[in-house]
């Protein structure tokens, strides 16, 4: 049952910050919009100044604003101002989501107190992908199925040795966290915002002495490989290793 109409106040505000996405959010806010789910929930689009239809579409689907400065981190930042949900979704505009994906969500932080923040798997795809269910459990599988694989051991193992690292295409956090790590900073050059974010809840976390993030394995999201190549991956890599104590500090600035 769709409950997004309800003047109940909302359990989770999606957040969603675009710039020229008109061939990729209709199909994101339509996921969205058909979620099924107990629970009343907002989707909040903060346009970049875009060019092209971006904001004609997403007014069809949610509230939208216009960000007064362009830039992913201060778009985030602004959402979760404009937002009043008791989570808070940040999801990127080409980022596809399955029917019980908030419901399911939703049910982590219910059972878990101690959870902070938390990210689906997620999967590259282009546009085609195959679903299958095997007994209760479905799978997709896409083109970049290896690079999936790689992906999801990565942030496997990173979880299992105590390094957990929420992937930048979804991520959900308690409203009251988000506001004690003082939201997302922006990096050197642009880059790594989400890595940042990831790092100022582990040093929450260690001020605190409680809580936890981590990435889901049976849950996931299909995102957009659009914008994958080995030479901004490698560019990431070599920035954060170079810039790591200025990473490190920025990570350290919370309330």
């Amino acid at each position: 049952m769709n409950l997004i109409k309800q003047k109940n106040k909302p359990k989770i505000s999606v957040v969603i910050p675009a710039y020229n996405e008109e061939a990729y959010i209709k199909e994101t806010l339509m996921a969205l919009k058909n979620q099924t789910c107990n629970f009343p929930y907002e989707i909040v689009v903060v346009d970049g100044q875009s060019s092209d239809n971006t904001v004609f579409i997403a007014t069809k689907f949610a509230e939208v604003y216009t960000s007064p400065q362009k830039g992913r981190v201060f778009q985030l930042n602004y959402g979760a101002s404009k937002a009043t949900g008791e989570l808070i979704l940040f999801l990127d505009a080409d980022t596809l989501v399955k029917p019980y994906f908030l419901q399911n969500l939703y049910k982590k932080f219910e059972k878990d107190e101690n959870l902070f923040a938390c990210a689906a798997r997620f999967k590259y795809y282009d546009g085609i992908a195959i679903s299958f269910k095997i007994g209760y459990m479905s799978f997709t599988i896409t083109r970049y199925f290896f690079l999936n694989v790689f992906m999801h051991l990565w942030y496997f193992f990173k979880n299992l040795f105590g390094y957990p690292e929420l992937c930048g295409c979804n991520t959900i956090v308690r409203r009251e966290i988000y506001l004690k790590v003082d939201g997302f900073k922006e990096p050197p050059k642009g880059l790594g915002a989400d890595k940042v974010f990831s790092d100022s809840l582990l040093y929450l976390i260690r001020t605190m002495k409680r809580g936890k993030i981590k990435t889901l394995n049976f849950i996931s999201v299909l995102t957009s490989a659009r914008n994958i190549t080995m030479k901004r991956s490698l560019k990431r890599l070599r920035q954060y290793s170079s810039m790591k104590d200025i990473y490190y500090e920025l990570a350290k600035k919370i309330r």
